[in-house]
């Protein structure tokens, strides 16, 4: 069923928030109409959301009403003390690859042999010009489809999300905080406790290519606390994209849980 709602100065604690509509980039304000992605909890004009067909993360489903800070109580206990996101994070920014490139270069690479063959061609001669020119080309047109053809397409997505990744987030349970942690080395990078968080951003970016990797997004994340400001990033399958929501959701949400575009700062 389709909710929107209608913005007024009884909802203060989403306007604080600082939302902005993924589509037009303009900021939600009083007065705006919008309508909650039940799945990523992102919040669109009603206009941007008809644009988008009705619909997001492919589904239909929106929230009944807007999302309200709520403190939430982690208790531990022996069967349930962490829980792990299902996919990997980075230090930088983790886009699929751009198959586009590879075709792009192999134009390059075909326009340098028709001039090499050339200047070939006057030294050793026509004939030896025009083999040159045809190894020439018959590699570029190689590499060309080499280029196009779908990288890693017999691993799973969770392969596929995890393979350029290097940390795992997680929530501890016992400890009350955000554990980093290394895939491989199994080491502790960093740890945030709840207490001391002050703000936690999150944001979710579609990727720009036209292919199969767009089924791929990008999430960025970003936890400050009152001495340090930490971002970490992860390429995401756009099926993935509940289970990030359920991970917000278990966050206690007084630290300031905000799904907004911000600016990436290497610190």
């Amino acid at each position: 069923m389709h909710h929107s709602h209608r913005l007024t100065e009884h909802h203060q604690d989403f306007l604080n928030q600082n939302r902005t509509d993924p589509i037009t980039g303009e900021k939600i304000e009083e007065g705006h109409t919008v309508v909650v992605c039940a799945a990523c909890k992102s919040a669109f004009f009603i206009e941007s959301w008809e644009y988008l067909g009705n619909s997001h993360c492919d589904q239909s489903e929106t929230l009944k009403s807007l999302p309200l800070p709520q403190t939430l109580y982690l208790k531990a206990n022996d069967k349930y003390t962490q829980e792990l996101l299902s996919f990997g994070f980075a230090d930088s920014p983790m886009f699929m690859s751009n198959n586009s490139g590879g075709c792009f270069l192999s134009i390059v690479l075909g326009f340098a042999s028709i001039i090499a063959s050339s200047f070939i061609g006057e030294i050793f001669g026509g004939a030896i010009g025009f083999l040159s020119f045809m190894l020439c080309f018959m590699a570029c047109i190689t590499f060309g489809i080499i280029s196009i053809i779908p990288k890693n397409r017999n691993i799973s997505i969770k392969e596929m999300e995890n393979i350029e990744s290097k940390l795992t987030i997680y929530i501890d349970y016992k400890s009350k905080g955000l554990v980093i942690q290394h895939i491989k080395q199994k080491v502790l990078k960093s740890f945030f406790a709840f207490e001391d968080i002050t703000e936690f951003k999150y944001h979710i970016i579609y990727h720009p290519n036209t292919d199969i990797d767009a089924l791929y997004c990008q999430l960025q994340i970003r936890i400050t606390t009152r001495s340090v400001s930490k971002n970490y990033f992860a390429t995401i399958h756009r099926d993935t994209i509940p289970e990030w929501s359920d991970f917000i959701s278990k966050l206690p949400t007084d630290l300031r849980i905000i799904n907004t575009p911000f600016v990436y700062e290497l610190r």
